[in-house]
């Protein structure tokens, strides 16, 4: 019984790894006392961290480098979000045509989000030609902005390590980096 136990949790207790050819998204530039390494992020242990220079894992290529030699880590996620890049920009739409249009419901002085959306689905709805043209004008200008702001944005993580105990301080950043890393 103690066994079937003991087997249920090992696949709990492993380490994630990465399949031979599995794409890296986690840019990675590592200055070490013996120069710059540039390459993929792979994985992060109590005292090494582990590179591959190319996007694709390959355990024959993978760079084991001490952390007790880095000076500075810096990593960037490089994975897609257009889906949330569409959501802000569908949000800036909405945002502006209502904020434009300015109707508050319930005349409590405040608007709601849920009357922003009715005021931009009434303005870009309207037969009013002068009133629908600015709200389409205003939303997409909103969207617009909304959609450049999150492609021009991405997930950088930088540590800069001091000169005495590195281990130390690894160990006391190593939450922030499993958060940033979410593997």
């Amino acid at each position: 019984m103690k066994l079937l136990v003991l087997l249920l949790l090992a696949p709990l207790c492993s380490i994630a790894q990465f399949e031979n050819n599995a794409k890296l998204p986690i840019k990675a530039t590592l200055i070490s006392d013996s120069g710059k390494i540039n390459g993929y992020f792979v994985y992060s242990g109590d005292s090494t961290v582990i590179l591959c220079p190319q996007n694709r894992y390959s355990e024959n290529s993978a760079i084991k480098i001490p952390v007790n030699s880095i000076r500075e880590m810096h990593l960037k996620n490089k994975k897609s979000h257009l889906g949330l890049v569409a959501a802000g920009a569908v949000f800036g739409f909405l945002l502006t045509a209502g904020l434009i249009q300015n109707n508050d419901f319930n005349n409590d002085g405040k608007t709601s989000f849920f009357e922003l959306v009715w005021s931009a689905i009434q303005g870009t709805t309207s037969r009013n030609r002068q009133r629908r043209v600015a709200s389409l004008i205003a939303g997409g200008i909103g969207g617009t902005a909304f959609m450049l702001a999150g492609l021009l944005t991405s997930r950088k993580f930088s540590l800069v390590f001091p000169i005495q105990n590195r281990n130390n301080f690894y160990n006391e950043k190593m939450g922030k980096l499993n958060d940033y890393l979410k593997f």
